[in-house]
């Protein structure tokens, strides 16, 4: 059990979060919806909290910037069990001013589940934002 708490500290065996969205294509001001799974690890574990991060990646003249446009708060504290499973609701409102998706403008969640004295776990999914047609 201490060996198993350690590694976890480290990463190995720690809960796991997957962003899971209803689709992938949206338009300015759409709602985003979906669920986020989390998978408890070998051990009991903390979580601090749990955000979901919009960001914007922009390649410009050869030079890369990302922009955070909103982090969605998801969750507080809480305790999740070895092995255990959650599902939690996530819905999010689009920017109705937010800049279409094109070349050299890509956006992505970045899911971030804040483990107390622990490797935090990321989960990465990439939306599309397309002009109304």
């Amino acid at each position: 059990m201490l060996l198993r708490r350690m590694m976890s500290k480290l990463g190995v065996g720690s809960a796991h979060v997957d962003l899971i969205l209803n689709q992938h294509v949206y338009k300015a001001g759409d709602f985003i919806e979906g669920q986020v799974h989390i998978h408890g690890g070998t051990v009991e574990q903390k979580i601090n909290k749990l955000d979901v991060d919009l960001i914007r990646k922009t390649i410009f003249n050869g030079k890369e910037e990302t922009d955070i446009i909103a982090t969605i708060p998801v969750s507080g504290e809480f305790i999740i069990q070895e092995n255990e499973k959650k599902v939690l609701p996530f819905r999010y409102q689009l920017p109705e001013n937010i800049v279409p998706s094109q070349t050299g403008i890509s956006y992505r969640f970045v899911t971030r589940l804040d483990i107390e004295d622990g490797v935090d776990t990321l989960d990465f999914d990439y939306i599309q934002i397309v002009t109304e047609s």
